[in-house]
């Protein structure tokens, strides 16, 4: 299960807490975290400059899908891989997609997407 990061509002009033000498759990109590998220957000703020929530990983990107359909269309024969490469998404994360979108696999002497319908099956 993911969750949100707490909001920069809430980090910037931790990190004023502690500046004027609060201690650590304090903050934890009086904000009410967990004394782990405050001595990491001090560590941080410390050893980098800044208390912002890091990148996450895996999280889903957004893509222009008229343009990845249009893409696919226009190259039938592009591997998962190479579109990847085109929207700076993983081959997974491409697949994910051509099987939202509607395309389907066919496995031909060339390989192939196309748009199918969902009654249609893949053998």
């Amino acid at each position: 299960m993911s969750t949100s990061p707490y909001s920069i509002d809430l980090r910037k009033k931790v990190i004023s807490f502690l500046k004027i000498g609060n201690s650590q759990k304090e903050a934890a109590r009086v904000f009410e975290i967990s004394p782990t998220t405050v001595n990491k957000w001090h560590v941080r703020y410390k050893k980098e400059g800044h208390f912002l929530p890091r990148k996450r990983i895996g999280a889903k990107v957004g893509i222009d899908k008229s343009k990845f359909i249009e893409y696919v269309l226009q190259n039938p024969n592009a591997k998962a891989a190479d579109i990847g490469k085109i929207f700076s998404i993983s081959a997974s994360g491409t697949r994910y997609w051509l099987k939202v979108l509607g395309f389907g696999y066919k496995k031909k002497p060339s390989l192939t997407w196309k748009q199918i319908s969902r009654k249609e099956t893949n053998i």
